[in-house]
């Protein structure tokens, strides 16, 4: 029952219906007010009532106003949202994929980086080896694998 009541056409024509009784309660307040004007009025029971009804169909006609307005502003906003929704995925992905190549940038560079370290250290330890050269006549033989050549 409660998506009949929220049902866009059940809303329009409950909006029809009030203003109908808006426009005929509108009606019988002029016939009133130009009786009024015409005669000395009587208080009586049945026209206080039609007045707090009338009044009563005033504030529900504002407020389903009110509501059809909202109803209005949220699909606009929904269709909005789903217009700009492609567009944000599309940026999402564009993003993972930076982000992705970015990644496999900072390994490679990372990987330059030992090799370039691994460069330097050989450098330094040929750069070690030859100062131990020594400038009095004597040299220094350097015999690597020693052992396997006996």
């Amino acid at each position: 029952m409660k998506e009949h009541y929220l049902a866009e056409q059940h809303q329009h024509v409950t909006a029809i219906v009030v203003r109908q009784i808006v426009s005929q309660f509108k009606d019988i307040q002029m016939h009133k007010n130009l009786v009024r004007a015409t005669t000395v009025e009587h208080s009586n029971p049945t026209t206080t009532q039609i007045q707090e009804l009338y009044e009563t169909l005033n504030i529900f006609s504002g407020g389903i106003e009110t509501l059809n307005n909202d109803q209005q502003r949220l699909n606009n906003e929904s269709l909005r949202v789903q217009n700009v929704l492609p567009t944000l995925t599309e940026e999402l992905s564009k993003l993972k994929l930076s982000v992705e190549t970015s990644n496999v940038f900072l390994d490679e560079i990372e990987q330059n980086q030992d090799i370039l370290n691994r460069v330097f250290a050989s450098l330094q330890e040929t750069i070690n080896e030859s100062q131990i050269i020594s400038y009095d006549g004597i040299f220094v033989w350097k015999i690597t694998n020693f052992q396997e050549k006996m």
